[in-house]
């Protein structure tokens, strides 16, 4: 089975005792009954998959990326892009800064707060962040709404992606109402040299994801995670399946691999790595359409924000 040299893992998560210790005081601020519906999922998420909990205490941040290079070694990733947690983000400031060449950082806030514009602002001058994420379930607000505008043009001229979550969490707190593909339409229109990025194939808004990816150009699909979520739906599409479409509505050059990696003792995904190459084998992709998927279509991203912030 053919396996790209330089594979960029383009979907990971950064697990800390900092950003552990934030979700702890969020979590004690929720109702009784969310809590233990928060509790619940995550278990039935990880038993269904025969996956072990997150430990208890993550470790301290430099500890952590300690790991995450072995980690990386181990699997042959070139490099991993890095969500922080919302309203903290020390940690994964720190934690680009101790390696990167093998960290890159994407910052996460609500877009419609009226400093963020000026907090990513100072992120990418003095940090290096390298895109943004959303979680609009989360802060329960519409990709489209204009609020966002101020943020949208910061990553437009800083040649920023913006990952988006749409549809369904793992975290049964968040609000689904916000999490539809389609809102995407206004933000891609508005901004269309941000390159926007709908990962886990829209995590059952399939369809809408397509929709959106074959209307904008744009608007590129992540592959990350397990993609259980096709469990509950109608078609219930094996990952091939998910694959063959998303080439039919964008093309191999804006298709985006991730294993959405995060806590440890589980560490690097390996198995969806293996997964995902074993599908495109399967598909018949050349190994070039390959190179770009898991590797070529974010670098490219990626270096539009170096070749921005050296003009």
């Amino acid at each position: 089975m053919y396996k790209p040299a330089r594979i960029i893992d383009a979907h990971m998560h950064l697990l800390t005792a900092g950003t552990h210790a934030v979700k702890l005081r969020r979590m004690d601020e929720l109702n009784p009954r969310l809590q233990e519906a928060y509790r619940r999922r995550w278990h039935d998420s990880l038993t269904s998959r025969r996956e072990a909990e997150p430990e208890a205490e993550p470790a301290d941040v430099r500890t952590v990326a300690g790991r995450w290079e072995s980690a990386l070694d181990a699997a042959g990733i070139e490099r991993g892009v890095f969500f922080t947690s919302p309203n903290y983000h020390d940690d994964l400031l720190t934690f680009i800064a101790l390696n990167p060449d093998r960290f890159v950082g994407y910052t996460t806030f609500d877009p419609t707060d009226r400093s963020s514009a000026d907090r990513l602002r100072r992120q990418i001058a003095e940090h290096g962040v390298r895109g943004l994420k959303l979680y609009p379930m989360a802060f329960g607000f519409y990709v489209d709404d204009e609020a966002c505008d101020a943020v949208y043009e910061v990553c437009d001229a800083a040649h920023l992606p913006v990952v988006i979550h749409f549809g369904i969490s793992i975290s049964a707190i968040q609000d689904l109402r916000y999490g539809n593909p389609l809102d995407l339409a206004g933000p891609a229109l508005r901004f269309p040299s941000v390159t926007w990025i709908i990962p886990h194939f829209g995590a059952g808004f399939f369809r809408e994801a397509l929709l959106v990816a074959a209307q904008y150009r744009n608007v590129c699909i992540d592959t990350s995670s397990s993609n259980n979520w096709t469990r509950w739906t109608p078609d219930q599409p094996a990952l091939a399946d998910l694959f063959r479409r998303a080439l039919d509505a964008v093309g191999p050059d804006r298709l985006i691999f991730g294993t959405d990696s995060s806590f440890f003792p589980r560490g690097y995904r390996t198995n969806i790595l293996n997964d995902h190459l074993a599908v495109c084998a399967g598909l018949g992709l050349p190994p070039e359409q390959i190179d770009g998927i898991f590797g070529g279509n974010i670098r490219r991203i990626l270096d539009g924000y170096a070749q921005a912030t050296r003009a």
